[in-house]
């Protein structure tokens, strides 16, 4: 499912993620390197947590080889036309949008707070060193105190999106994507999703052939994920879904 839902898993990666910043930030000291440090680590785990997850369906990832591996029995490679046409895709995006907005507020309050604290992690290091005696584990609690405040200012904003959207729906929509007799291969600009056949018991597909597409829903606790894919040949999609992803339609 989305992120939305792991909201322990979100915790203890936020909390490991805060720990290790310090820890580097207490090596390396304040300056500019660890004020670079912090984004790289930042973008490094993201992308590792990414790839170590699961699917937009809560399946266990797999490599897409596995799934071309298959025999391919659908494909398509351009769907803007297609989606162009939908009039309602706006509508059907309009929930996502607003969380979006909402939780980025989070990310702007996030970016104030790291710049004009910086300066203030000095006075959090001397008044550790005071009390310990120890430089490395004043400045290592300093950080901590520091990120931490990022940590909880991200988190304070997401509950505050969750509350002003309620059960949020996030949608994905393709562009590229091929099918096969193991499963489906999502092509992306930064690399491949996977999704295996069968598809989880709790997943419906809603088809709409006025609209050009057939879309996997699966809901959760928080939120509603939702993967459109537009094609010309609708009717053709929802069949391959049911033979080979025991896909249920959504009456």
């Amino acid at each position: 499912m989305s992120f939305v839902e792991n909201l322990r898993q979100r915790l203890i990666i936020g909390q490991v993620s805060m720990l290790l910043y310090s820890a580097l930030a207490a090596i390396l000291g304040k300056n500019y390197k660890t004020f670079l440090l912090a984004f790289i680590v930042i973008i490094l785990m993201s992308v590792l947590l990414n790839r170590r997850g699961k699917n937009p369906l809560g399946q266990e990832k797999v490599p897409p080889e596995t799934i071309l591996s298959g025999r391919k029995v659908f494909e398509e490679e351009n769907i803007r036309d297609i989606q162009m046409r939908d009039e309602g895709i706006m509508r059907d995006m309009q929930e996502q949008s607003k969380f979006t907005m909402y939780s980025s507020l989070g990310m702007v309050a996030a970016m104030i707070y790291f710049i004009t604290l910086w300066k203030y992690i000095d006075h959090l290091h001397l008044l550790f060193f005071d009390y310990l005696g120890n430089d490395r584990l004043a400045l290592f609690l300093a950080f901590l105190i520091y990120f931490e405040g990022i940590f909880i200012i991200n988190q304070l904003f997401m509950l505050w999106a969750i509350k002003k959207v309620g059960k949020v729906t996030v949608m994905q929509v393709p562009q590229k994507y091929t099918v096969t007799d193991k499963g489906i291969v999502i092509s992306g600009l930064v690399g491949k999703t996977t999704i295996q056949f069968p598809l989880p018991e709790d997943t419906f597909m809603n088809v709409s052939e006025k609209r050009g597409f057939v879309e996997l829903i699966r809901h959760g606790k928080r939120s509603i994920t939702k993967i459109r894919f537009y094609t010309k040949r609708v009717k053709r999609l929802e069949e391959l879904l049911k033979r080979y992803g025991k896909a249920k339609k959504l009456e």
